[in-house]
C-alpha cells in the first residue's frame, strides 16, 4: 500500500486505535512514575512556594513521609540540583530519601524550572545559593520537621550552592555533596558531616578538584588533610564523629558527571549517610541497595515517547480531514538520492556539524568583548546551541543552492521535487496550504503540550529521561519559546530540505517500508556525527582517563555534555519529519512541528542564570 492509498483507505479506524494505545501508554507510565515517586502510597509529594531572601519565588517538590506530624516530627533535608537542571533531576536522590523517614524539599534552583529570575551576579541582594539558604529555612518552619536534624545536598553547581550554604550555617547537621570538591574553606568541622560523592570519570573533575585522577590524587592532597583532620585519609572510610558533626567520607564509583545523580551505589552511599547523620525513625528504615527511583526515571521516559508516538496517528487522523485536503501528498518521487551521493552530503553535513564547540567560543567571545548577548536572549544555554544551528544551517543553505543549481542543470530537478515548493515552475508558496500546513503542526503540538501538562497538575510528573525534556511553561517561558522559535524555525526549514529533499532515499515496497527506511537515513545523518563527536570526547575518558575537549573553565565539557540529549531529540525529529513529508509532500507542516517542540524543551528546561566560566 502506498502512502495516497493510506490515507484516502475507507478504513479508517486503525489510526483511531493506535492513538489510543498511545495514550493509554502514556497515562499507565504517568501514573507508575507517580506511584514511583510517592513510594506507592508511602510518602506524600506535592508542589510547594515559597520567598526567597531577596524576593524572588522558589518552587520545590515536597516530599513528606507518611507518619510524619508535628506530634512525630522526622528529619529534613534540602536538595538542589546542577546549573542546566530543574528539580526533577533530584527525584532519585529524593524518593530514597523520603522513603526511609526524612522529609525532602527538593528546589527549582533559582533561574530554573518555575522558579524566578535569579539577576545579575553584580547586584546587591543576588542569592549565590540560588534559594538553597532560603529553602532550608522553610524546611525547619514545617511543624513535622525536626530542626536540630535538618541536611542540605546538590549535585555539581548545586552542590556548591549546598556546600556555600552549609559552610555558614552550623545547624545544618549533614552535608552530601556530589560531582563538586570541598575548597580549603572547609575544616574538620565545618561543613557538619560532610559526604562528598564525585565519579572516577567526572568530566568536570579538574575544574572541582584540580586532580586528573580523583582516586590516586585526591585523598593525598593539602585540601583533604585540611579538611579530614587525619592522617592518610582513604576513600570509602568515614573519618570523625557523626555526634560532634565531624565525620568526613569520599566516594569515588566509576560513573560519569551526569550519572552522580542516577547511580544506585551513590544513592545507597547517600542514605546510608544520613541514617547515621540525621537518625531517621528506625521502623522506616529500608535496605539501602533497595532503590525504586529508577521506575519512576524509566516511566517517564516510555510516557514521553508514547507522547511523540501518539502525534504519528493523530497526524493521519488529521490530514485525511477535508480542510487539510490541499496539504495531502499528491505527487511522485521524481528525484532520489543514490547510496554513493547521500554518503558524500552526511559526510559533508556532519563536517560542517562539527563545528559545534568552535561556534560556541566564538558566539562566548562575541558575548563577553563585544557585547552582552543574554541581555536580549537571556538563556545563554540555547543561545550557543542556536546559534550552532542557524550558522549549519545558513552554510548548508548555501550548498544547497549550489547543489540545486547543477541538479537542475543536469537532471532537471525542480523544487517541488525536493519538498519546497508547491509548484513545479520555480520556488512557490502556497499560502493558503502553508497555513493549513501550520494549523496541522499547531493542532499537533497542542495535543502533545496538553498531555504532558496534564501529567503535571495531576501527577507531578513531567517528560523526562536522566535530562529535562518537557515541562509546562511559565508566563515567562512562553514568552522565550516565541523569541527562540522563529530562529529554530528557518534550522528546520533548511534541515527538512536537506533530510527530505538532498538526501531522501528511494521508496521501499510500500508507504511503511518507506518510512522506516527513509526515517533511518535522516536520523542517521543527523545523529551519527554528533555519536562520533561524542566518541571523541568518552573513548580517551574510559580508555586513559584523559579529556580531550575541556575549554575555558570547563566551557566545553558543560556543552558536549548538552549533546546526548540533542542526539535523542535529533533521532525523534528526524523520524516526526519523515512521517509528516510522505503525508503532505513538502517540508513545511514537519519544520513547523519540530521547531514548535524543540523550542518547547529550550524554553521550559533550559537555565535562565549566568554560566558559572
Amino acid at each position: 500500500m502506498s502512502i495516497i492509498q493510506l490515507v484516502e483507505q475507507k478504513q479508517k479506524v486503525g489510526a483511531f486505535i493506535v492513538l489510543l494505545i498511545c495514550i493509554l501508554l502514556s497515562a499507565a507510565s504517568i501514573i507508575t512514575a507517580s506511584l514511583a515517586q510517592r513510594d506507592f502510597g508511602g510518602v506524600d509529594v506535592s508542589d510547594v512556594y515559597f520567598k526567597n531572601i531577596n524576593g524572588i519565588m522558589v518552587r520545590a517538590k515536597l516530599f513528606v513521609p507518611d507518619g510524619a506530624t508535628r506530634d512525630n516530627p522526622m528529619p529534613g533535608m534540602v536538595y538542589i540540583h546542577g546549573y542546566q537542571n530543574n528539580r526533577e533531576t533530584g527525584d532519585a536522590y529524593s524518593i530514597e530519601t523520603a522513603r526511609r523517614g526524612i522529609v525532602v524539599l527538593n528546589i527549582d534552583a533559582i533561574g530554573r524550572g518555575h522558579s524566578g529570575l535569579p539577576g545579575e551576579p553584580s547586584d546587591s541582594g543576588f542569592d549565590p545559593t540560588y534559594g538553597g539558604k532560603s529553602a532550608v529555612a522553610f524546611l525547619k518552619s514545617l511543624a513535622y520537621v525536626r530542626t536540630d536534624a535538618v541536611g542540605i545536598m546538590g549535585h555539581s553547581l548545586g552542590a556548591e550552592m549546598a556546600y556555600r550554604a552549609a559552610l555558614d550555617d552550623p545547624t545544618l547537621a549533614a552535608t552530601v555533596i556530589t560531582g563538586y570538591g570541598y575548597t580549603e574553606e572547609a575544616t574538620p568541622a565545618m561543613p557538619r558531616n560532610m559526604l562528598m560523592i564525585i565519579g572516577q570519570y567526572d568530566e568536570f573533575r579538574g575544574r572541582m578538584t584540580g586532580t586528573r585522577d580523583i582516586e590516586k590524587e585526591w585523598m593525598a592532597s593539602q585540601r583533604t588533610a585540611k579538611v579530614f583532620g587525619f592522617a592518610n585519609p582513604k576513600l570509602s572510610t568515614t573519618y570523625g564523629d557523626f555526634t560532634r558533626g565531624t565525620a568526613r567520607r569520599v566516594f569515588v564509583p566509576r560513573i560519569t558527571h551526569v550519572q552522580e545523580s542516577h547511580n544506585a551505589c551513590a544513592i545507597a552511599e547517600t542514605v546510608e549517610w544520613l541514617k547515621s547523620a540525621l537518625n531517621p525513625p528506625p521502623s522506616k528504615w529500608i535496605d539501602a541497595r533497595s532503590q525504586i527511583w529508577q521506575v519512576k526515571e524509566w516511566a517517564t521516559l516510555v510516557a514521553m515517547l508514547a507522547g511523540f508516538a501518539s502525534l504519528f496517528p493523530l497526524a493521519l487522523i488529521l490530514i485525511r480531514l477535508p480542510f487539510f485536503a490541499a496539504i495531502r501528498r499528491a505527487r511522485r518521487d521524481r528525484y532520489e538520492c543514490t547510496m554513493r551521493d547521500y554518503t558524500l552530503y552526511a559526510s559533508v553535513n556532519g563536517i560542517i556539524m562539527w563545528l559545534y564547540l568552535p561556534l560556541i567560543l566564538v558566539l562566548f567571545g562575541i558575548h563577553k568583548y563585544v557585547v552582552p548577548i543574554h541581555h536580549a536572549f537571556p538563556m545563554m544555554m540555547v543561545n550557543a546551541v542556536v546559534w550552532w544551528l542557524l550558522c549549519v544551517n545558513v552554510i548548508g543553505l548555501v550548498l544547497f543552492r549550489r547543489w540545486y543549481k547543477r541538479r537542475a542543470q543536469t537532471q532537471g530537478v525542480v523544487l517541488s521535487d525536493l519538498g519546497v515548493s508547491f509548484s513545479d515552475t520555480g520556488f512557490n508558496l502556497d499560502w493558503r496550504a502553508l497555513v493549513k500546513a501550520f494549523i496541522l503542526s499547531a493542532l499537533l503540538f497542542c495535543f502533545m503540550y496538553a498531555v504532558e501538562f496534564a501529567a503535571e497538575k495531576a501527577f507531578i510528573v513531567n517528560y523526562r529521561f536522566v535530562y529535562p525534556f518537557m515541562n509546562e511553561l511559565t508566563l515567562y517561558r512562553a514568552g522565550m519559546m516565541l523569541l527562540y522559535w522563529p530562529f529554530v524555525l528557518f534550522c528546520f526549514l533548511v534541515t527538512g530540505a536537506f533530510l527530505h529533499g538532498q538526501i531522501r532515499r528511494p521508496a521501499d515496497n510500500g508507504w511503511l517500508a518507506t518510512f522506516a527506511a527513509r526515517s533511518g537515513y535522516a536520523s542517521l545523518a543527523l545523529c551519527l556525527p554528533l555519536i562520533l563527536f561524542l566518541a571523541v570526547q568518552y573513548l580517551p575518558l574510559f580508555t586513559t582517563g584523559f579529556i580531550p575537549l575541556v575549554g575555558p573553565n570547563g566551557l566545553f565539557v558543560a556543552f558536549v555534555i548538552n549533546l546526548f540529549p540533542v542526539v535523542m531529540l535529533f533521532a525523534i525529529t528526524a523520524v516526526l519529519s519523515t512521517w509528516l513529508h510522505q503525508l503532505t509532500g513538502t517540508v513545511y507542516a514537519g519544520a513547523i512541528l519540530n521547531s514548535l517542540i524543540i523550542t518547547w524543551v529550550f524554553a521550559s528546561s533550559q537555565v535562565i542564570a549566568p554560566i558559572p566560566v
